[in-house]
């Protein structure tokens, strides 16, 4: 299987409902290099940056949903500063890793334990 650890826990996850892990499957599936990205806290900006920049790097986000294709895909949700971006290919995951990685000192809470 093509893609992250993070996308085949997703995939593989089980929602509660077959309506809700299929949505989670069209929505993650074209975008399968998953990863958790530091977006930081409400209003500190990187959020907002990182956006701003895979637009002009990549274009149009993925949401499958909404019949609109892309080569990446932010998550609804964050918490604690994380929030999940997936990317339709290794190399644009590496592209914007080398771009946006995590600054230093900053710790995912399920990693630091």
């Amino acid at each position: 299987m093509t893609g992250t650890p993070l996308f085949q826990r997703t995939i593989a996850f089980d929602y509660g409902t077959a309506d809700r892990g299929e949505i989670m499957r069209e929505v993650w599936t074209p975008t399968p290099w998953m990863i958790d990205v530091w977006v930081g806290h409400y209003r500190e900006g990187r959020e907002d940056e990182i956006l701003r920049w895979c637009y002009q790097q990549f274009g149009q986000m993925s949401s499958p949903i909404h019949g609109l294709a892309g080569s990446w895909h932010r998550g609804s949700a964050t918490i604690a500063g994380w929030t999940w971006f997936g990317f339709a290919d290794e190399a644009t995951l590496q592209r914007f890793q080398q771009r946006w990685p995590t600054p230093e000192g900053i710790e995912q809470p399920m990693r630091a334990a």
